[in-house]
């Protein structure tokens, strides 16, 4: 992991609202815990970006103020180990798990939008 300490991240960081980049998206991730369920609920949203200065990301936003994100993943389970062991195994980043790609992710600051007409526009800039 670049930018990011790979121990702290499997620790905690993966369900503490992070941020990771990797091959023009961004990824970011957040966990909670419903206590009237007593279930936990972890997700991703991933959206288009561009890396500046190897720390920040900044996102493209349409002239009529769509973000375009998704939402890639979303898991419940009983226990924050047994959705970890699923996130570290799901094909997340173009069809690859995080173990595959961990050496290319990089950990950010999304660094905020920029509105903009296209996606073109956006990476020729």
């Amino acid at each position: 992991m670049i930018n990011g300490n790979l121990e702290v991240f499997l620790d905690t960081g993966w369900f503490t609202e992070s941020t990771l980049f990797y091959n023009g998206y961004t990824y970011w991730f957040e966990g909670f815990y419903t206590p009237e369920t007593k279930r936990y609920t972890f997700f991703i949203y991933k959206w288009i970006s561009k890396l500046k200065d190897d720390m920040y990301t900044y996102r493209y936003i349409l002239n009529n103020d769509v973000l375009g994100f998704e939402e890639i993943y979303r898991i419940e389970g009983n226990d924050w180990e047994s959705l970890k062991i699923q996130f570290l195994q799901a094909p997340l980043f173009d069809g690859k798990s995080f173990w595959q790609v961990e050496k290319e992710l990089i950990q950010v600051d999304d660094g905020g939008n920029i509105s903009i007409n296209t996606k073109e526009d956006f990476f020729n800039q």
